[in-house]
């Protein structure tokens, strides 16, 4: 009798099929999918920021070291940032 029922309240997830379960399966494998999906996203997010900080960075270095005038620097500037 214990068996068919679990034991307490772990009972509720081994009534039926238990963890054979396919919509238990189906959730957890739901799961890893989104949140694979979410660290890619960020991944993909950060690189793509520091590749235009990099950017960035060096012209801003150019327009100090005076090789660019404040014009030149401003249109860059607008190009990078699109």
């Amino acid at each position: 009798m214990m068996l068919t029922r679990g034991f307490g309240s772990f009972g509720m997830f081994c009534r039926g099929l238990g963890a054979a379960n396919p919509g238990v399966w189906l959730a957890l494998a739901a799961l890893f999918v989104a949140a694979l999906v979410v660290v890619i996203v960020l991944s993909v997010k950060k690189s793509h920021k520091s590749a235009n900080d990099g950017a960035a960075e060096a012209l801003k270095l150019r327009f100090i070291k005076g090789e660019l005038t404040e014009e030149e620097y401003r249109k860059m500037k607008d190009v990078i940032g699109k």
